[in-house]
């Protein structure tokens, strides 16, 4: 039983209970007609109360000492109790006198949100529950009390149509905005939140909610310590990640008030602090310290090998009916030794040139320019685009791998394995050694099996702990769904479209990340978050900060299940 505020509420429920459920609909209405009578700034006894519910006079001898109820407490009681009747045994959708709206419905006819609904029936609307032959009982509202409610409450519904929900995107600048005023000297979350309501047209209660739920949910990124007092934040690292998210220097500059040379010296800095970190990862080499190392590795020349095939070759024997990724892995050339050998080189002297010239930023970073800081990105940018090259070049090793593990795990989806193959062998690609003299073949089978042997038991351990021990019993049950097959054709045929609608919502930066993370590129190959921030050049925490902006965007646009089909 729900709990009221009124304890002769509570007693009234408790009997009306106990009447015949042919009652019901009768009490409805007059709960209806009581809310529609009762001010909620007054007092009113019991018995009138009941009275309006039950047409009846309480046979209670009337006691003098009564104590009145006050109407918005009554009023509280009254919604809870049309519930409290109806959930044991729903109303029938057929007995109702016109329409019954759900939530979804009522929200969509006063453009508002379900939230809001919620909220509305805190402040009188009443709902019941009402269920249909085959389905589960659901709360409804019926027009008679959706009239009711509007009549007492028209106020408040204007102000709730107008009203806009508060989406993700806005949610960002916010919060971005309110990092740059505490890093231009706002000292307290009071003066951040009426400047940022006074900017946005928001309420300030809803700026300070938003603020506040930032900084609970990211502890390390918080902007206001527990007493509200603005946290120490680095007016160079704001600049930097609004640069990064594409903003201009000319506005930076006017925005912060400062010259483009400083704004475009602050991202230098910032820059700079990330290189300064940690060491860079690659496979040394002593030859790459020897004289000439340079012109004999990067200018190395490769005879075109007798045994690779041409393109028309290669495409005759793509087998039909394959998926799109498939056949683009016949399409890719296999690499020579020769080849292998050359390009592990010069991929890892590349990045043994972009460390020592990050070594060299690192001791003087003071002195060090915006051209030491692009020559660092160049070479690591070119070191990235050769290990596309072999990666893509022994993608086909991967899905040979991925079908042997699948014959032995049946219940396992082939993509994936391939998914975690090409994880795995891109971590090979970064390790392999390839002065030892091995085929990379070799290793790069070791990691992948390496990786099967652990994310294969660990799926299982997850799927174990859905086991039901019934599994035969709902084998045997009838299942009253409609056919998987033909849901999974009807989803398939949309899913071009929805990764289409859900790319064109995010930005340049968001876009490019989200396409090579989740291998929605040309290539059809995933990247991972490190490759993705090297050929970026921005920091790993950076773009995965960038990719949860924009799932959030894509969740915001297209719902959970879109991005479900995005990623999947």
């Amino acid at each position: 039983m729900k709990r009221y505020k009124c304890q002769e509420m509570s007693q009234l429920g408790h009997e009306l209970k106990m009447s015949p459920a042919r009652l019901r609909l009768r009490q409805i209405a007059g709960i209806d007609r009581a809310i529609q009578l009762i001010d909620p700034d007054r007092e009113y006894p019991y018995s009138f109360v009941a009275f309006q519910i039950t047409g009846y006079t309480s046979k209670r001898p009337v006691a003098t000492t009564e104590v009145p109820m006050r109407g918005k407490s009554l009023i509280d009681d009254l919604v809870s109790l049309a519930e409290d009747l109806t959930v044991d045994q729903p109303l029938p959708y057929d007995a109702a006198f016109g329409r019954v709206y759900d939530a979804e419905s009522l929200a969509r006819r006063f453009n508002v949100s379900t939230k809001t609904i919620s909220r509305w029936r805190k402040r009188g609307l009443i709902g019941c529950w009402f269920s249909r032959e085959g389905e589960r009982p659901r709360i409804g509202y019926t027009a008679r009390s959706v009239r009711v409610f509007v009549g007492r409450n028209k106020d408040l519904i204007q102000r709730g149509s107008a009203f806009q929900l508060m989406g993700d995107a806005e949610r960002e600048a916010i919060i971005a905005r309110a990092r740059e005023l505490v890093a231009t000297g706002e000292t307290t979350l009071h003066a951040v939140t009426l400047k940022l309501a006074e900017e946005t047209g928001r309420a300030v209660e809803t700026v300070r909610y938003t603020l506040r739920n930032f900084d609970f949910d990211n502890p390390k990124q918080a902007l206001f310590d527990k007493t509200e007092n603005a946290r120490k934040v680095d007016e160079k690292e704001v600049i930097y990640n609004a640069f990064m998210d594409g903003e201009s220097l000319e506005a930076l500059a006017s925005r912060f008030n400062r010259s483009v040379p400083d704004i475009g010296r602050a991202i230098t800095d910032c820059r700079l602090s990330e290189l300064c970190g940690e060491p860079l990862s690659y496979i040394f080499n002593e030859s790459f310290d020897q004289a000439g190392a340079e012109d004999a590795i990067l200018n190395a020349t490769l005879e075109a090998s007798s045994d690779s095939d041409s393109a028309e070759a290669m495409a005759s024997r793509v087998p039909a009916g394959l998926p799109a990724y498939l056949q683009a892995l016949y399409r890719t050339p296999l690499l020579s030794p020769e080849e292998e050998r050359c390009y592990f080189q010069q991929m890892n002297y590349r990045m043994h040139r972009a460390e020592r010239l990050r070594q060299r930023v690192a001791v003087s970073p003071e002195q060090a320019s915006t051209s030491d800081v692009a020559a660092v990105d160049a070479e690591i940018d070119m070191a990235v685009v050769i290990k596309k090259k072999i990666t893509q070049a022994n993608l086909r090793l991967v899905v040979n791998i991925a079908k042997r593990h699948l014959g032995s795990q049946p219940d396992s989806s082939l993509f994936e394995l391939i998914s975690d193959g090409n994880v795995a062998l891109m971590r090979a690609v970064e390790k392999f050694d390839y002065a030892k003299g091995f085929k990379f073949s070799t290793y790069a089978t070791w990691a992948i099996k390496r990786s099967f042997a652990r994310s294969i038991p660990e799926e299982y351990s997850r799927r174990d702990r859905f086991r039901t021990g019934h599994d035969e019993f709902l084998a045997a049950a009838r299942d009253y769904r409609a056919p998987t097959l033909a849901i999974e054709e009807s989803a398939g045929s949309t899913v071009q479209t929805t990764v289409a609608a859900g790319l064109a919502a995010l930005s340049s930066r968001e876009r490019k990340i989200v396409e090579r993370h989740f291998g929605l590129s040309k290539s059809g190959t995933p990247d991972t978050l490190d490759a993705i921030s090297r050929d970026i050049g921005i920091s790993k925490e950076r773009v995965r900060q960038i990719e949860r902006r924009a799932l959030a965007k894509l969740r915001d646009h297209l719902g959970d299940r879109g991005v479900e089909l995005l990623a999947g």
